[in-house]
């Protein structure tokens, strides 16, 4: 199995070729979507810790980012 790393996402993905079972696609699914689940979560945990300062390094306003670090975790 090749790996491939795209740096447009966050994290490194790694290229699996496409399961043929259902059963296969499902659990594919269910780890994809948890993994995002866990980025989100933890993403908007340290925002909700950054110093109020460090908000205009990031493009955003105070108001912006505690809204996003109140969306729950399964909310895009």
């Amino acid at each position: 199995m090749s790996q491939t790393f795209d740096t447009s996402v966050p994290f490194p993905t790694i290229a699996i070729p496409a399961p043929h079972s259902v059963l296969a696609r499902v659990l594919v699914r269910a780890a994809v979507v948890a993994a995002t689940w866990d980025q989100r979560r933890r993403t908007r945990k340290h925002l909700r810790d950054l110093p109020d300062h460090m908000f205009n390094d990031i493009g955003l306003t105070a108001e912006q980012a505690q809204s996003e670090a109140a969306k729950y975790f399964w909310r895009a």
